[in-house]
């Protein structure tokens, strides 16, 4: 029996490739969340836009307990099986009337999860809007797997590194805007195409991925990588275990973090990606 979402969810994840919105977060854990968030900000300077971007949840207590919030962990349970990795997380901030944008892509591009039982939950700190940039899918899109990477970069506010997006000219299904209050999630296939518009709003858009996997993945290639079990057990040893955060300020984390970010990096240029050093 499912623990958070109920069988129409699970139905629509499946056809969709999505499930949106999943309440996770009550006003005073998202507020508590938004100010962690702002804080590092405003203690570390540009650290979500250097090796910070990629698996701050090994670094930060915080985002630890984000990551393994019993209402987010019951969603991800539901489409995903008992077992639970956490493999990498992000912080997408876009600025007031910033020109930044997120072109159409495929978050398996980086990860070369085989198969790709795969997903990603995305969680709102600030109100996601079409005003404020909130995310937009192609529904179904999932279906078809990885696509070619043979789209140009379009603009100079583009979140993503250069030669990650993907062509949807011959698509002829319309996006979908995802709508989310502050505190909800979005949750969708690594597989499924999805992109973003600037941020024309008067507030920040705040947001926070957390990618999962059940242990029996495998990957494409040589390069191994590391993943946190945050529920169930790990019978396949596909990935290296990495260590839950201790306190703010052990200096162990930085270490943990900064080898696990190492090791992905190196995956995502085996993957074809030399220009992982702008943005995951």
């Amino acid at each position: 029996m499912p623990k958070a979402l109920n069988e129409e969810q699970i139905l629509g994840y499946k056809k969709n490739g999505f499930v949106s919105p999943v309440p996770i977060f009550n006003a005073a854990e998202v507020a508590a969340c938004r100010a962690d968030v702002e804080k590092t900000e405003s203690t570390m300077g540009e650290f979500f836009r250097g090796i910070g971007q990629t698996k701050f949840y090994l670094r930060f207590p915080w985002a630890y307990k984000m990551a393994t919030h019993p209402k987010l962990l019951d969603a991800v349970e539901d489409l995903i099986g008992p077992d639970i990795m956490i493999y990498h997380n992000t912080a997408w901030i876009k600025e007031p009337s910033d020109d930044a944008y997120v072109s159409w892509h495929q978050d398996n591009t980086y990860f070369g999860h085989n198969p790709c039982n795969v997903l990603t939950a995305w969680i709102a700190l600030s109100p996601a809007t079409e005003r404020s940039g909130c995310m937009q899918f192609l529904p179904g899109s999932h279906k078809a797997g990885l696509r070619n990477l043979n789209a140009p970069d379009v603009g100079g506010g583009n979140m993503l590194s250069s030669g990650q997006n993907v062509d949807i000219s011959s698509d002829t299904i319309d996006p979908v805007s995802i709508v989310l209050q502050p505190g909800e999630a979005s949750i969708h296939h690594a597989f499924l195409v999805h992109g973003s518009l600037p941020n024309t709003g008067n507030d920040r858009r705040m947001g926070i991925t957390f990618i999962y996997h059940p242990p029996s993945l495998g990957q494409l290639g040589e390069v191994r990588t590391s993943a946190l079990l945050v529920r169930g057990e790990d019978q396949f040893g596909n990935f290296d275990h990495e260590q839950a955060p201790i306190r703010d300020d052990d200096a162990g984390n930085t270490a943990r973090h900064e080898e696990a970010v190492s090791s992905y990096r190196r995956k995502v240029r085996e993957l074809g990606n030399v220009t992982v050093d702008r943005f995951d």
